[in-house]
């Protein structure tokens, strides 16, 4: 377990040991856990559902064509995404709130953030906003949608119970997919205890994700969940 000392004097005038493995809140304020403090290794972390996560992440991107040259990276663990973007010719700054990662900027969602503004043709978030409350979810969909000069590519999780099938042959060529799923709406637990929320669960129907996107002043240019692995659920938004 990784422990930490955090000066707490805003709220108590005091100096506390807290555990950042896990989130805590105090008041209306959370410490962000850090990913680095969690001990995953890259073996673990780079499954074949993740290698699906990233195909998708890059063929987004790629299908914006032309109107994309400089994307903002929030939220990042390996360099997997950062590099497959410079070496497709992505002038490419990366964010993030763990220092140990060595981001380009430090970037906290959940305080009063700035970021300059038009400068990036894309800000881009993979499964990063479900780490913080909803509320604080949103408002950093607010800011980030100011800050975009075009894109805002995010994916989150989608908790369902699903039944896929794929079909392929030799003599075809794509795969064919069905997908029957419905969103686990009698629940309230995530399937990863990092989360304080995923669409599907009560509370959290893709309408109340939908709202807030509109809320944001940004509209839907694509959203597409593979059946293969429909847990991530993404979305391009445009301003």
């Amino acid at each position: 377990m990784q422990s930490e000392t955090v000066n707490l004097s805003e709220f108590s005038g005091n100096h506390v040991i807290v555990d950042l493995s896990q989130p805590i809140r105090l008041g209306r304020h959370y410490i962000m856990q850090l990913i680095t403090s969690l001990d995953i290794r890259n073996a673990e972390y780079l499954s074949r559902n993740r290698f699906i996560s990233y195909h998708h992440q890059l063929r987004l991107i790629f299908s914006l064509g032309e109107q994309v040259k400089n994307v903002l990276e929030i939220g990042i663990f390996n360099s997997l995404f950062t590099t497959f973007l410079k070496q497709n010719n992505y002038n490419v700054t990366t964010a993030d709130i763990d220092p140990n990662l060595n981001p380009d900027l430090i970037l906290d969602l959940t305080t009063d953030f700035s970021l300059p503004k038009d400068k990036f043709d894309a800000i881009v978030l993979f499964q990063v906003l479900e780490h913080f409350p909803y509320e604080q979810s949103e408002q950093a969909l607010a800011k980030l949608a100011a800050a975009t000069k075009k894109f805002l590519v995010i994916s989150i999780p989608y908790n369902t119970q699903y039944l896929a099938f794929q079909i392929k042959t030799s003599f075809s060529g794509r795969p064919r997919h069905l997908l029957f799923n419905i969103p686990k709406f009698w629940s309230t637990k995530p399937v990863c205890n990092e989360h304080y929320w995923e669409m599907g669960l009560k509370g959290y129907p893709k309408q109340r994700i939908l709202d807030s996107v509109a809320k944001a002043g940004l509209t839907i240019k694509q959203e597409f969940i593979d059946p293969t692995y429909p847990y991530h659920y993404f979305l391009v938004l445009e301003k």
